[in-house]
């Protein structure tokens, strides 16, 4: 899913759930640097599981990036917020004092993770199941058995064999056939 639309989908989840929440044990209503730290960490945690979901074998290298840089955005926030408030400003303590023990900071981060990643799952079900790649279209053959039926093995072959150029090659490719179109044309 475009990381416009995914952006807008927390901004505004986060600002409608948060609007005139009372968020401290005071009654006190959210203010930015609350908003700010909260609707980042939603950010954090979609972006890292999108990524988590678009790869199809993980290594330790990947779970410790993905999972790390989750694990990095608090140990950040804690940092940060220690810091003198001179150097901190207004994010002074927020996610100790009023993010970690809320409740609510945690059930709408998991509430933004799931809805945002909601149309990632039905566009990832949609193009499987109507518009598969070659390599899924591969993965059925082995996976559902139909290496035995030599039609459909041949149909994904057929569409598997195309001319595929990359860099140096793809340039020359292209700057021949436009040669070749201006030669027809004159």
């Amino acid at each position: 899913m475009n990381g416009v639309v995914t952006a807008t989908l927390v901004f505004f989840f986060c600002l409608v759930a948060m609007g005139s929440q009372a968020f401290r044990k005071g009654g006190q209503v959210v203010g930015l640097e609350i908003f700010g730290a909260t609707m980042y960490s939603c950010v954090v945690w979609v972006v890292n599981c999108q990524m988590a979901l678009s790869i199809n074998y993980f290594t330790y290298i990947q779970h410790l990036f993905i999972w790390g840089g989750i694990v990095l955005w608090y140990i950040f926030q804690l940092g940060y917020g220690a810091l003198d408030p001179d150097i901190s400003t207004t994010a002074y303590k927020v996610f100790i004092e009023a993010c970690a023990p809320a409740p609510f900071y945690w059930l709408l981060t998991l509430f933004v993770l799931i809805s945002s990643l909601l149309p990632y799952f039905i566009y990832a079900a949609i193009q499987m199941r109507f518009f598969p790649m070659f390599h899924q279209m591969i993965q059925w053959i082995r996976t559902d058995g139909q290496s035995d039926d030599p039609e459909f093995c041949q149909m994904v072959r057929q569409r598997s064999l195309r001319s595929t150029t990359v860099g140096y090659t793809a340039r020359i490719e292209a700057t021949s056939r436009r040669f070749g179109e201006k030669l027809e044309v004159h």
